[in-house]
């Protein structure tokens, strides 16, 4: 299964399913890249230290999800379980670019770029899915990738050579 170390690297939430052996060791890896890579490129967690202890007041317990890598972690394993590990490891790379994405893109913009990034989105929004111009789905992906932005607090300064040169490879690979 997996060791001591590495389950150190998994939330709460998921160890079931890894008992239940629903999620492949490739599968557990690429959860464990997403967590670390999401906890070190935020600044914010998922919930705050006040909204933490309301929660623990009320439920006399601390919740499991509490850093946006918690989140991104559980939410991928419980919602796509059933792929095929390559497609798993196709959305959690996806997810990676995407934050490296919006880090390089929203990094020392002016707030006015954020406005439109945001009202382009919710124009977007108010129109049927089906009925959407290429325009409009790059709208709706850049308004998602200023929420990621905003409400995690991504840093460029976290951003490492390493994310650099997996953007340029990723980019690569969508562009073919």
């Amino acid at each position: 299964m997996t060791d001591i170390k590495t389950m150190k690297d998994i939330n709460p939430e998921i160890e079931d399913m890894i008992l239940h052996k629903k999620l492949s060791p490739r599968k557990i890896r690429n959860l464990i890249e997403i967590k670390n890579m999401v906890e070190r490129l935020s600044s914010k967690n998922y919930l705050s230290a006040e909204e933490v202890a309301d929660l623990e007041k009320k439920f006399h317990v601390a919740p499991d999800i509490i850093t946006w890598g918690d989140y991104f972690q559980t939410e991928i394993a419980s919602q796509h379980w059933e792929k095929e590990d390559a497609e798993f490891e196709k959305i959690t790379q996806t997810i990676e670019f995407d934050l490296i994405a919006a880090t390089m893109i929203f990094h020392d913009k002016p707030e006015n770029f954020f406005r439109v990034a945001e009202q382009n989105k919710y124009e977007a929004m108010g129109k049927n899915p089906s009925e959407w111009t290429p325009r409009d789905e790059e709208n709706y992906h850049l308004g998602i990738l200023y929420d990621y932005y905003r409400q995690m607090g991504l840093s460029f300064a976290r951003l490492s050579a390493r994310d650099f040169e997996y953007f340029e490879q990723f980019a690569d690979k969508k562009a073919i």
